[in-house]
């Protein structure tokens, strides 16, 4: 899912902290926001499916949970180690848990040797702890990262930090074209020399080049 320019203007209009609020106190709002639209596109409803599961058509085995976490990126398996570490965890995956990690591992888009894998993530999904720990990688493996770095180039406005959180979501934060890394990684090789603009902020490209925001 990427951001259509409506949704991006539902974004600005709804953020309830102006250009000028520091950085700190919105990221809560913003991500709170992202959350909903994914959300909105997946399922149709702003508020977060935890039990949802589809096998995924763009080849990365099943897809599930608030943000579809995949078989094949390995997240969908953290999801479930997190699980497996409370008190209520009822075994609902421990018939998966080696070819899960084999998946995740070989970045393997099979679903085979996972018959009732959707059945065991609706079934967990009756447990708030598994919500916790969908949560839970949602914040270690994509929240924190992604606004920790932007926070440190300074994005500021609502709209960009959105769109960039939403990126880390959806297309990851590695190395590839169209990932989180990847943009920054050729945002990077874009810019040589300061570049002025009229919306109030710098963001800083390499440690010492400053471009306006938008």
């Amino acid at each position: 899912m990427k951001f259509s320019l409506l949704s991006l203007g539902v974004i600005a209009a709804f953020s309830s902290v102006g250009h000028t609020a520091p950085v700190d106190t919105y990221n809560n709002c913003v991500s709170t926001i992202v959350m909903q639209l994914i959300s909105l596109y997946q399922t149709g409803s702003t508020a977060q499916n935890f039990e949802q599961c589809v096998e995924d058509d763009n080849g990365s085995g099943y897809a599930s949970g608030i943000i579809n976490f995949t078989t094949r990126n390995g997240d969908a398996l953290k999801v479930i180690q997190a699980y497996k570490g409370t008190n209520n965890y009822a075994g609902e995956f421990d018939e998966f848990m080696s070819t899960l990690k084999s998946y995740a591992e070989d970045e393997s888009g099979s679903t085979e040797g996972l018959d009732g894998y959707c059945d065991a993530w609706k079934t967990a999904a009756n447990n708030t702890d598994f919500w916790n720990s969908q949560g839970y990688v949602v914040y270690n493996d994509y929240e924190q990262p992604t606004f920790t770095y932007i926070n440190q180039i300074g994005i500021k406005y609502s709209v960009t930090r959105a769109a960039l959180y939403d990126t880390a979501i959806v297309d990851g934060l590695g190395s590839s074209s169209s990932s989180l890394g990847g943009m920054f990684k050729a945002t990077n090789k874009a810019f040589t020399e300061d570049v002025n603009g009229t919306s109030g902020n710098n963001v800083t490209i390499n440690g010492k080049y400053h471009v306006d925001e938008y």
